[in-house]
């Protein structure tokens, strides 16, 4: 899997479709896998329901200056909310 690192700026990040979205919903997103904060990679919350990588850790994503996003089709922000409904 690839992830590419989506720099943050003002609590904004440009979503791979194009638009600009707040941290609060990359951590909602089945396409994100970290939020970098004071340098360090910190696994994303939504990230609750992967039998792989299971976090319940809650991060600081105001504080991120990027995102790892897995999302490689541009088509952006998808709910973790559409898989576990």
């Amino acid at each position: 899997m690839t992830v590419n690192e989506l720099p943050v700026s003002g609590g904004k990040v440009t979503c791979t479709d194009g638009r600009l979205r707040s941290t609060e919903n990359c951590r909602f997103c089945i396409h994100s896998r970290y939020f970098v904060i004071d340098g360090k990679q910190e696994r994303s919350p939504s990230l609750a329901f992967c039998l792989r990588e299971r976090t319940v850790k809650e991060v600081e994503y105001l504080r991120a200056t990027a995102v790892g996003c897995a999302e490689s089709r541009g088509d952006g922000f998808s709910s973790i909310g559409n898989i576990i409904a």
